[in-house]
């Protein structure tokens, strides 16, 4: 079996409208070496037909039950056999024809994640969003990885298992958790704008968010036992989520890269300052 740079993995259920243009951007890239896996949930509206239509190179499928969005994308790491690995879900699409040729360079297995810029298509107009140069354990927790812009080694889906299928929305967010926060996995920014975001995907409705926050203090229930260990503690971690200031401003600097630049600068003379005066006491 012939092995890949990269493999794209796009996962499907009943949006043949979505699954076509997102194949059609794949289909349309100009460097042609990489394997595209579609994983369709057997979809009843014309998902398959969609697919059957299409026969570039290196185009793999199957349409069959499933159980969720992560049991899905498991089976596309199951079957790939790319050295990294690209999520692009039905209605997402690659940004231009060039994307797959400018990334190339960048995986050269030095690093165990990289991201590169995404767009969010949203009602209001598109906005796009970059990654910091660094990741935090602070930004992980606080933030999301956008997953349709991020190349993940596939060996790391061995080193620390496929996405946990018990949970239906954050699962690739513990996933970034586990990997970059609690092991220190290798991490890289691509200056490249990959993909352009679906919003209308389950994770960006508002009437999910609860459900969204709900997910994810679970996750962090589960690495982190001992901090949440009782009720209080719980309590008093979603209060902070939701009532402190600084986590809210954080949030808000953090969609705008001239402030989150801003910011950063600002910090960094508050921890000059502050070591200053530590030598002087």
């Amino acid at each position: 079996m012939q092995n890949y740079q990269l493999s794209i993995i796009t996962i499907n259920y009943n949006d043949s409208i979505g699954l076509k243009k997102t194949m059609e951007s794949v289909k349309a890239q100009s460097y042609k070496d990489f394997e595209h896996i579609v994983i369709d949930g057997n979809s009843n509206d014309d998902s398959l037909e969609v697919i059957k239509s299409y026969n570039y190179n290196n185009l793999k499928y199957i349409s069959e039950p499933d159980s969720g969005i992560y049991n899905a994308m498991n089976k596309g790491i199951k079957r790939s056999h790319g050295e990294y690995l690209l999520f692009l879900n039905s209605g997402d699409v690659l940004e231009n024809e060039n994307v797959v040729k400018s990334v190339l360079p960048y995986l050269n297995k030095a690093y165990s994640i990289l991201s590169g810029n995404l767009i969010f298509d949203e009602e209001k107009g598109r906005r796009l969003r970059e990654h910091p140069n660094e990741i935090s354990f602070s930004y992980l927790v606080g933030n999301a990885i956008s997953h349709p812009s991020t190349f993940i080694k596939q060996e790391l889906f061995s080193k620390y298992g496929n996405y946990d299928e018990n949970f239906k929305i954050v699962s690739d967010w513990a996933f970034f958790l586990k990997a970059l926060g609690l092991n220190n996995e290798t991490y890289f920014k691509i200056p490249v704008t990959i993909s352009v975001f679906d919003t209308k995907g389950i994770s960006s409705k508002e009437e999910n968010y609860e459900a969204v926050y709900s997910e994810r203090r679970q996750v962090l229930e589960l690495f982190f036992p001992r901090v949440f260990n009782n009720a209080n503690d719980t309590y008093v971690f979603n209060k902070f989520i939701s009532t402190n200031k600084r986590f809210k401003y954080l949030k808000v600097i953090d969609k705008s890269p001239f402030f989150r630049k801003l910011a950063t600068l600002q910090l960094g003379i508050s921890v000059w300052i502050i070591n200053l005066f530590r030598k002087q006491e």
